[in-house]
């Protein structure tokens, strides 16, 4: 493992609770390099049990979007798998609160709503630390959340 691959598997295990980026799970399942040895070391913590994650359902809209484009079944069913089966990962839909703290968030910091929603599902449910390879989201650490980039790590 390289010093900065080191550097974020120390990262993340300082960490409890997680939040993901949708890019995070198109990263691991595509196998995009260099993302994705990131990735995996994100997945093996949870699968480990020495981080647990609250993901957003809208990362699986966004997961799903190309294979279903593609017409690529298989790969759907993959991906599905994927997120259903991993232990210490749990699938939060948005619901009144989350929306209501995603408009907070996209109006103080005028972030697109997938995002918004994202973050705001990472800070209901109390994760520590979100995730993501978009610099734009670091400003959103002043509400008191962790804004792990995949890139200064790759």
């Amino acid at each position: 493992m390289g010093v900065k691959n080191e550097r974020f598997s120390a990262q993340l295990t300082r960490f409890q609770k997680i939040s993901l980026d949708s890019t995070v799970l198109i990263y691991h399942l595509e196998d995009i390099a260099p993302y994705s040895e990131l990735t995996e070391i994100v997945f093996a913590a949870i699968a480990a049990g020495s981080v647990t994650a609250a993901l957003s359902t809208i990362c699986v809209t966004e997961l799903l979007v190309k294979p279903f484009a593609e017409g690529e079944m298989d790969r759907v069913e993959a991906c599905e798998h994927f997120v259903l089966s991993l232990p210490g990962m749990v699938l939060i839909p948005p619901d009144y609160t989350v929306a209501r703290e995603a408009a907070r968030l996209r109006g103080k910091y005028r972030v697109r709503t997938p995002d918004a929603l994202l973050l705001a599902t990472a800070l209901t449910e109390k994760a520590q630390a979100f995730v993501t390879n978009d610099g734009k989201l670091r400003k959103l650490s002043q509400e008191g959340i962790a804004v792990i980039v995949l890139d200064e790590y790759a």
